[in-house]
């Protein structure tokens, strides 16, 4: 891959970083909002607990991608960065643009999602 690819890739994970922290950030913030008068009442409460469900689940989603970001800046780092872990033949340059942070190339990915199915 031409280092002036892996230098766009470089920025596109950053963006997708910084979003994702300002994401997690927005959400805590959210989170913490109670009633206009500061006395949450049950309708409150019910909405409150259901919106921490979901800001629950939305963020193990985030915490996943943020750490295969994190991982793939550091594969850059490394020299490794766009290499399947699986098969450790080089990722297309089109699957990285699609998912910048993917570990695996299509075909190494389609056999561990088909193996994880059989489990």
């Amino acid at each position: 891959m031409k280092a002036q690819d892996v230098e766009t890739f470089k920025r596109k994970l950053l963006e997708m970083r910084r979003d994702l922290l300002g994401q997690v950030e927005r959400k805590k913030l959210y989170s913490k909002e109670v009633g206009e008068d500061g006395i949450p009442d049950s309708g409150d409460v019910a909405a409150y607990s259901y919106s921490k469900e979901v800001l629950m689940g939305l963020g193990e989603n985030e915490r996943t991608k943020l750490r295969l970001v994190e991982e793939a800046l550091a594969k850059i780092d490394e020299g490794t960065y766009g290499v399947c872990e699986r098969c450790e033949e080089a990722i297309p340059v089109k699957r990285l643009e699609l998912l910048p942070f993917t570990r695996y190339c299509v075909q190494c990915q389609t056999e561990l999602e088909r193996e994880s199915a059989t489990l």
